[in-house]
C-alpha cells in the first residue's frame, strides 16, 4: 500500500463503509425499538422521553462497539496470525477502547455520510432525473442505488481520513 494514492480510499476503507451500510438497517431498527420502549415508558413517566431520544440517537455507538469486539474475537480465532488484527487485539467479553472508538467513529461516519449524501444528491438530482430514460425500472430504485453508491463512497472517504490521521499520528510518535 506504499504506492497507493492517499486520495483513493484503501480497500480496508471500502470494506468498512460497505459493512457499515449493510448493518445500518439493523442499527436503525434497534434504535427504533429503543424509541418505542421510550415512548411507552414516557407515557407513564413523562420525563423519560428526552432521555430515550438521546439513547436512541447514541445507541448505534454501543451496538457497533459490541459488533466490532465480537467480530474481532471471531477473527482472532479464525485467523490467529494475521498482521492486521494485531492492532485491534481484543480480549474478554467487554469491548475495549478500540471497539468504543470504532463505534463512536462509525456513528460519526453515519451522520456525516448521510448529511453529505443529501447535499451531493441535492446538487446532482437534475442530472440523475435527466437519464431516467436509460433505466427501465422504477425511478425510485435508480435513486436508491445512486444514494447507496454516494453514501458508501462518502463513508469510504471518511474511513480513509481516519486511516490517514492514524498513520500520521503513529509516524509522529515514532519520530519523537
Amino acid at each position: 500500500m506504499k504506492n497507493w494514492s492517499p486520495w483513493i480510499p484503501y480497500p480496508r476503507s471500502w470494506i468498512s463503509a460497505i459493512f457499515l451500510c449493510l448493518i445500518l438497517s439493523g442499527l436503525v431498527k434497534g434504535a427504533g425499538k429503543v424509541l418505542q420502549a421510550g415512548y411507552y415508558l414516557s407515557q407513564h413517566l413523562p420525563r423519560l422521553d428526552a432521555m430515550f431520544g438521546v439513547l436512541a440517537i447514541l445507541s448505534p455507538i454501543f451496538f457497533i462497539a459490541i459488533i466490532h469486539h465480537f467480530l474481532n474475537l471471531l477473527l482472532d480465532v479464525l485467523l490467529p496470525n494475521n498482521e492486521l488484527l494485531k492492532l485491534d487485539k481484543v480480549q474478554g467479553l467487554n469491548p475495549g477502547l478500540i471497539s468504543w472508538w470504532k463505534g463512536l467513529y462509525s456513528w460519526l461516519v453515519i451522520v456525516l455520510a448521510t448529511i453529505l449524501t443529501i447535499g451531493i444528491l441535492d446538487i446532482l438530482l437534475i442530472e440523475v432525473s435527466s437519464v431516467k430514460y436509460l433505466y427501465n425500472g422504477d425511478r425510485r430504485d435508480l435513486l436508491l442505488s445512486v444514494t447507496v453508491i454516494v453514501w458508501v463512497t462518502v463513508a469510504a472517504y471518511l474511513y480513509q481520513f481516519e486511516h490517514l490521521v492514524k498513520r500520521s499520528v503513529v509516524a509522529t510518535a515514532k519520530s519523537q
